[in-house]
């Protein structure tokens, strides 16, 4: 059977129609592989088994499930489908799922009747007990569905339909949260659950006038609007669970202009949480939180090669009073690193000695452009070419074209010594460029 289930993914159209008819002949066997590898993609990965239900897509529960269907894993999805046609074709099979202690199948046996309409007013009935908060919302928002449905078509079981529809909704209200939270008592210890366990996520906020708000969205679409207040509340009951949501303080912390006090207590927190974020986006959020005004326990730090892109975290390391910081500042803005031939190695055409001197400054200042500021002073002639030349030669890349262009133009025997005292202590950049040097007739043999 695992052979079969593997070959949903990828095979030519022959070996897949035989691994299918397979799978379905395969019992609770096939079920049992088919759930096993479905669940790698998550429990969302069950609506794959759905398909289309006439008249609900535009309902926001089943759309917030739905995206799941081209955004899951490809093999997992494929044996949710397959699976949930299994269900279609086996009522046994279906209504031993639908007891299962687990939730995964619970769903599984409920969806994979949505293009089965004589069996959806039982399989409603089935969730009457329904004890998992996710399945008692998507239970409600599908009932919602089989029964807009069995109205379009006439059915005859409409009316049982509408009995379940009410008894669902009633068991999803009990999870239901309220869609504004104002102040901190609102807060409904759901949602926090929801949280915690990722089936609600927090991220994004808005503001205007006197109003900041954080918004929350649960597992069935719906959106709940946080006060910085209830935000706040969110996190620190989390924290006491051993969940740390950077996203509900980290707005707060950073954009929050009514309220100062909130603010620096949304700063203090993250400032003391910082170890539990997330290792990539530590120093990242170190130095937005140090730029908002916070205390942090760090000392941020920043790749200066990443110039503008690293600009938060030099600036919280300039605001944390880090010397070295200061420095690279004065390179970041005097510097001007890219991609390709850097163009100051022109400046060894304009012959003057106000072109000389700024050749000198980038050559001292700016490591990334040695090779091209060396070869303005080469070009130049300028006997302080010599100091940086060792530099210019591990410099390497696109200026060492221009590097080359002005040792060939511009060489002097002062410069051929040095070339071979660097290609003597083993530099092979410089033995390249005495090759080349001899090879053009410019450095005797």
């Amino acid at each position: 059977m695992w052979k079969a289930a593997f070959a949903l993914d990828g095979s030519p159209p022959a070996v897949l129609a035989e691994a299918e008819a397979s799978l379905l002949q395969g019992g609770t066997t096939a079920y049992g592989v088919l759930t096993k590898m479905a669940r790698v993609g998550g429990r969302d990965q069950v609506v794959a088994a759905a398909g289309p239900v006439p008249f609900c897509m535009g309902a926001p529960q089943f759309r917030s499930m739905s995206p799941m269907r081209s955004n899951g894993p490809r093999l997992p999805g494929k044996a949710a489908e397959l699976a949930g046609r299994l269900l279609m074709k086996d009522e046994a099979l279906r209504r031993k799922a639908q007891t299962s202690e687990d939730p995964f199948d619970r769903a599984l046996a409920l969806l994979s009747t949505a293009r089965l309409p004589e069996a959806q007013a039982q399989a409603l009935a089935a969730m009457r007990k329904e004890s998992d908060p996710e399945l008692r919302l998507w239970a409600s928002a599908i009932a919602t569905c089989f029964t807009r449905s069995a109205e379009k078509r006439g059915d005859p079981s409409l009316d049982a339909m509408r009995i379940e529809e009410k008894h669902l909704a009633e068991l999803a209200e009990d999870v239901r949260e309220p869609l504004r939270c104002v102040e901190p008592a609102e807060l409904a210890p759901t949602l926090v659950d929801e949280l915690e366990k990722g089936m609600a996520t927090a991220g994004g906020w808005s503001s205007s006038n006197e109003r900041f708000e954080l918004e929350a969205k649960r597992a069935n679409g719906e959106e709940v609007s946080l006060s910085p207040a209830c935000a706040l509340a969110a996190y620190d009951a989390l924290v006491a669970r051993g969940t740390y949501l950077d996203s509900l303080v980290l707005p707060l912390a950073t954009s929050l202009q009514k309220d100062w006090a909130l603010r620096r207590a949304a700063g203090e927190r993250a400032g003391r949480d910082l170890k539990h974020y997330p290792e990539l986006r530590r120093n990242h959020t170190a130095a937005k939180l140090v730029n908002a005004g916070h205390t942090v326990p760090v000392k941020v730090t920043w790749k200066e090669d990443r110039g503008i892109l690293n600009r938060d975290e030099l600036e919280a390391a300039l605001r944390q009073g880090n010397p070295d910081a200061r420095a690279a500042l004065d390179r970041v803005l005097f510097c001007r690193s890219k991609i390709g031939e850097n163009e100051m190695s022109l400046l060894g055409y304009q012959g003057t000695k106000q072109a000389a001197e700024t050749a000198y400054g980038i050559a001292q200042r700016c490591p990334d452009s040695a090779a091209a500021a060396t070869a303005a002073l080469v070009r130049l002639k300028d006997p302080r070419a010599s100091k940086f030349l060792p530099k210019a030669l591990e410099n390497w890349g696109f200026d060492q074209e221009a590097l080359r262009r002005a040792l060939l133009d511009a060489y002097t025997p002062k410069l051929g010594q040095q070339l071979r005292e660097l290609e003597a202590k083993g530099n092979d950049k410089a033995r390249d460029m005495v090759a080349l040097l001899k090879d053009a007739g410019v450095m005797k043999p």
